[in-house]
């Protein structure tokens, strides 16, 4: 059964609040420090982590004493990441309610902005891209990792898509914030530098089939999507994105390594 969400905002709300992200959250533990380390984040600067989820990238911030805001869209997140701050025995990260779209902060108000698969799923994404720029600071830093477009979350959003409804409204995939072309375009000529790097996270698990349970039950989005697709073509979805996954698939790290593109940049 389709269900309509009253606006874009609740109904990212709603795909954050179900499955279990918390246990997917840990997979990503090396990309957020990988992401902190690429902008050299100190304790002269203050640091906006958007889409901070359970708190990997805000956390790794402030453990360098740099005076940090997370920002999510879900209160279910902010939650997580404040028990996570607890549980690490900080204290002072200032954790926001906001969308990247409607960033709750004055122009200029940060040093560094960053943003681990968080904001890349925002729409529109021109606007999530200006307001990455509008709240940094004149050669402040903005910095983020996105999937690429060649990874497995793309190649499954795919392969989901053909049983899916055909939406001629459908947004642009969030994918494309892994594209260096597609990134230079939405940030223009507001950043003097912009660099790419590449790298990996490593999902664990016993084969593609376990992918797909793990996705099943733990990714909000592929909750929603099988909600869109007839019973009766379930069964095939799942050997199709099986297929799919075991294009990906190491046997020799049982696990599934998933490629990502670490953004950098400096406003002008």
């Amino acid at each position: 059964m389709t269900r309509e969400a009253s606006s874009p905002e609740e109904q990212a709300k709603r795909v954050w609040t179900l499955g279990s992200y918390s246990d997917i959250a840990p997979h990503f533990l090396s990309m957020a420090a990988r992401l902190v380390d690429a902008t050299d984040v100190s304790s002269n600067d203050a640091v906006l982590d958007v889409g901070c989820g359970t708190g990997n990238v805000a956390i790794t911030a402030a453990r360098r004493d740099a005076s940090v805001t997370g920002l999510d869209i879900t209160p279910v997140m902010l939650d997580a990441a404040r028990e996570n701050a607890a549980i690490a025995g900080i204290e002072d990260i200032s954790w926001r309610e906001g969308t990247a779209t409607d960033l709750p902060f004055d122009d200029d108000t940060f040093d560094v902005t960053l943003s681990c698969v968080g904001h890349m799923f925002a729409e529109p994404p021109d606007a999530a891209a200006q307001e990455l720029l509008r709240v940094t600071r004149s050669s402040g830093q903005i910095a983020f990792t996105s999937w690429t477009p060649t990874s497995i979350v793309p190649a499954m959003g795919k392969t989901v898509t053909e049983y899916l409804p055909p939406n001629p409204d459908a947004p642009d995939p969030p994918f494309l914030w892994g594209d260096p072309d597609v990134v230079g375009n939405r940030l223009g000529d507001d950043v003097d530098e912009l660099v790419f790097e590449t790298g990996t996270v490593l999902m664990p698990v016993l084969s593609p089939a376990h992918y797909w349970e793990a996705a099943v039950t733990q990714s909000g989005m592929f909750i929603v999507a099988l909600e869109n697709i007839n019973e009766d073509d379930r069964m095939g979805l799942r050997e199709e994105m099986i297929k799919t996954i075991e294009q990906y698939f190491d046997e020799s790290l049982n696990g599934v390594p998933m490629e990502y593109r670490l953004t950098k940049a400096v406003v002008g």
